[in-house]
This record gives C-alpha cells, structure tokens and sequence, in this order.
C-alpha cells in the first residue's frame, strides 16, 4: 500500500514539474511573440510608403508553437 501511494505521489510531481516547463516554455514564447508584434508595429508606423508597407506584411508567419 505504501509503495503504490508513493508511486502515485512520484507520478504526481513528475507531471507538475513537466506542466511547469510547458508553462514557462509558453510564457517565453509569448514574450518573443509579444517582443515581434512591438517591433513591427513600430515598423508600421514608421511606413513612409505603401512600398514599406507591402513588405512589412510579406513578412512570413509565425511558426504556431
């Protein structure tokens, strides 16, 4: 009996702990998403010319994670 509750408690924390990369994985990822959006919005508004703004939205698209 003993041995099956830890077993359950070892199964237990290795998935928060997994859960836990994922999250930090996913926070890291919409910082660099949030970081990109800046910048082209800055890009954006600095568009002297429809020009500019025909290669701004050539741009390839984000990979989905």
């Amino acid at each position: 009996m003993s041995e099956h509750i830890w077993q359950t408690f070892d199964d237990l924390f290795k998935t928060v702990y997994r859960q836990g990369r994922r999250v930090e994985e996913l926070e890291a990822r919409i910082a660099v998403l949030e970081r990109h959006r800046q910048e082209r919005e800055t890009i954006v508004a600095g568009a002297q010319s429809p020009r500019q703004l025909e290669s701004i939205s050539e741009m390839p698209a984000e990979r989905a994670a």
